[in-house]
């Protein structure tokens, strides 16, 4: 079968592949192993064709399981892992968990085995991968270090072929367990011995490791050979040892925790490999993530306070010993430059800042910009605002004031300062801002007119966004500039934030002073944000499909082609795709039936001149079945009749009308998408319920005079007793 397999035989056989291999094992794994050794190897295909996201194909799955139903025999351990071992030096990785490697761990588990194979070749099985494929061998004896978190579902048994005994035990002895993981510790340090990345990467595991291999490892990063590492090679030890003792210093009362003579003769090693090179020496300290660095895990003020402690001291060593030019490179190496500004302005004089404005204000480098913008803010943090005006700006351009004035606080003193400095010019300062609204605790009505005005009402969204939420007043009009305006925005910076879109929005829907113009083109803006599941509506635009006819047709027209046959029509453009798209969107989310007023009554009057409209205009545009099938679709929503009666006898009677076909076909699809995504109870009861209920409503209406409705209504009963017995007959494997 296999005799010049290519990829695409390979995976139209993958469903049997488990069969094959059982009816076959040796020829199988000869037909693998032979097309492992082919370039391009038809495995590399097979890889490419699984599908991203939750239904992507995998190829794959079918030969892994049958390799893992093959390793259960002893016979066969070996060769199997082997073959996963340069199967997985193929895997350029992908979503599925199905994976070589993966089936590896899987089979070897020292706590849950998925072979019968003596532990003695179990082991023989992890030497031979580590010696065939030496990186995937790495991979697997860190996977079988012990590991509290490891969970395993087994792997795929034979069906046919049985290799395990009458007397195996599934269960593995604590002695049997802690065989297996010395043996693989100690290969895993063996493997590591001359490897500084290796060796590293062991590190993470220390606490892992039995007493005999972290003994071992221990003498191996004391030894002179590693000692005489490259300093580039050795700050990567001293790293991992550095992270992995502050870890467990800082969590000494944890259970993983290693006693303190432990950790004491880890930090031993690790000070005799730290670095020379301050730079190496203190790069860790300028990272983004100040909660690894702390040293203790209590009162985090003090720990932050003696985090900024120990950076300063870094930057004036590095400064004292090398110069600012040195502190210039060092931010350029580190994470966070801004770090390094800040500690830098928390110790500079008026020397340093001679040189280093405005000179680096006009620096092309981010992280540059990000290390002179955090100096000027720790600079005025410090020395306040006489620091800001007693520098001397007289030959600075109109540029480097703005972006100096970038740098400072969100503040009117700055705004004021803006406006006195730059005149016509404070675009160069609005245009650049952060605009972080917590900054100030005034009014932001100025910013955001300016922001607006200078391209960025992302930045203006947010200030508004802190205005709701601080309980100011906000100016409605400056609210639908900034939503419009946002629409067409380049602000790169700015990721537009929908939570705060919508929470304005709904600011809009609830306020008097809003034109419904305004409301109306910021709602069909913003229309795929306002999704009832996020708490939001398009209150008007739903309300203008059930009180204006014509706004109804229109919207049907945008999305559905005409029926009459005389009607010529074009290609839409791009653009009419968009408008259709939500069009569509708006029509499938409307909830608001015609007759409904604001209090919740049904205008019978409205809802009947309301229907007789969107007749009329339909039949001549020829759109009638689609329009009649989207009012039936919100009708679901009416609200029952004064007399008791659970649906509005107006709407009833219009549903129930002998041309009324499209309109009850389409009350039937509203009840089924109603439901959206939920969850199936394989005892068929929610159907089983719902059925009941519209059986129910059925005799309700009947009764009520309403015979066709009433047919319309036990179908759906039925549909859903059809759907109870489909999914009961499917959870217990009939189907």
């Amino acid at each position: 079968i296999f005799t010049d397999a290519d990829w695409v035989l390979w995976g139209s056989l993958n469903s049997l592949l488990p069969i094959l291999a059982e009816a076959a094992p040796d020829e199988f794994l000869n037909a693998v192993e032979n097309t492992l050794s082919l370039s391009p190897c038809p495995f590399d295909e097979l890889f490419s064709q699984e599908g991203s996201g939750i239904f992507g194909g995998n190829y794959l799955t079918g030969l892994l399981w049958a390799l893992e139903s093959l390793a259960w025999d002893e016979k066969y351990l070996v060769r199997v892992c082997v073959i996963l071992g340069e199967f997985a030096t193929h895997d350029p990785g992908g979503n599925w968990t199905n994976r070589p490697d993966n089936s590896l761990v899987t089979i070897l588990l020292p706590w849950f085995p998925q072979t019968i194979a003596s532990i003695e070749k179990r082991k023989v099985a992890v030497q031979t991968v580590c010696k065939e494929c030496p990186e995937i061998g790495w991979k697997l004896l860190i996977s079988l270090l012990p590991n509290q978190h490891q969970i395993s579902m087994g792997s795929h048994k034979p069906l046919w072929r049985n290799p395990t005994p009458d007397d195996w035990k599934k269960s593995v002895t604590n002695k049997e367990y802690w065989e297996q993981v010395s043996f693989y510790a100690d290969l895993a340090v063996s493997m590591a011995d001359t490897d500084p990345l290796k060796l590293a990467e062991l590190v993470e595991h220390f606490d892992k490791l039995p007493k005999p291999s972290f003994d071992k490892l221990l003498k191996i990063l004391s030894s002179k050979a590693v000692s005489n590492y490259s300093e580039d090679q050795r700050v990567i030890i001293w790293d991992h040892l550095r992270k992995f003792t502050t870890k467990h210093r800082r969590f000494s009362d944890a259970k993983w925790a290693l006693s303190d003579e432990l950790i004491s003769a880890i930090e031993s090693v690790a000070d005799k490999l730290a670095p020379s090179n301050l730079f190496n020496l203190y790069q860790h300290l300028f990272s983004d993530r100040d909660f690894d660095l702390y040293e203790e895990n209590d009162n985090w003020e003090e720990q932050r306070e003696k985090l900024e402690e120990r950076r300063q001291n870094a930057i004036e060593e590095i400064l004292r010993a090398e110069g600012i030019e040195a502190v210039i490179r060092f931010a350029k190496s580190v994470e966070s430059p801004g770090q390094v500004g800040h500690s830098l302005g928390c110790i500079a004089d008026t020397a340093i800042d001679s040189i280093l404005l405005p000179e680096y204000l006009g620096d092309n480098n981010r992280k540059l910009l990000t290390f002179i913008g955090s100096y000027i803010w720790s600079r005025h943090y410090t020395k306040g605002w006489r620091w800001v005006d007693e520098l001397d700006k007289s030959d600075w351009s109109v540029c480097y004031l703005g972006q100096f004035l970038s740098f400072l606080p969100f503040t009117k003193e700055t705004w004021d300062r803006v406006a006195q400095w730059l005149g016509d010019a404070e675009g160069e300062y609005w245009s650049r801002t952060n605009a972080n609204p917590y900054q100030t605790e005034g009014k932001l009505n100025i910013a955001i007119d300016k922001l607006i005005e200078y391209g960025r009402p992302r930045a203006a969204i947010d200030c508004m966004d802190r205005m709701l939420h601080g309980n100011q007043q906000i100016d409605v009009n400056q609210c639908v500039r900034a939503l419009l305006a946002a629409l067409s925005s380049e602000e790169s910076a700015y990721a537009m934030d929908s939570y705060r879109v919508v929470e304005l929005i709904k600011f809009l829907q609830t306020s008097s002073d809003v034109s419904p113009d305004d409301l109306f083109k910021v709602e069909w803006a913003y229309l795929p944000l306002l999704d009832r599941h996020q708490g939001a509506a398009p209150k008007l635009l739903e309300t203008r499909l059930a009180s204006d006819p014509e706004f109804f047709c229109e919207v049907v027209r945008l999305i559905y082609r005409s029926k009459k046959t005389d009607v010529i029509e074009t290609e839409p453009s791009d653009n009419l795709k968009a408008i259709a798209t939500n069009a569509w969107r708006l029509l499938h989310e409307w909830q608001t039936p015609p007759g409904v007023q604001d209090d919740g009554k049904f205008d019978s009057t409205h809802f009947i001149d309301w229907l007789k409209r969107v007749k009329n205009i339909c039949t001549e545009s020829g759109h009638l079945q689609v329009a009649l099938t989207h009012v039936g679709e919100v009708l679901i929503h009416c609200p029952p009749d004064s007399d008791g009666l659970w649906i509005n006898r107006t709407a009833a009677e219009a549903l129930n009308a002998g041309d009324a076909e499209d309109m009850r076909r389409g009350f039937t699809t509203g009840v089924f998408n109603s439901r959206g995504v939920h969850w199936v109870d394989p005892t068929g009861k929610p159907e089983r319920e719902l059925a009941e209920q519209f059986r129910q409503k059925s005799e309700y209406v009947e009764n009520a005079g309403f015979h066709r409705f009433a047919v319309t209504l036990r179908k759906l009963a039925d549909s859903y007793d059809r759907e109870a017995e489909r999914i009961i007959a499917e959870h217990k494997g009939e189907i």
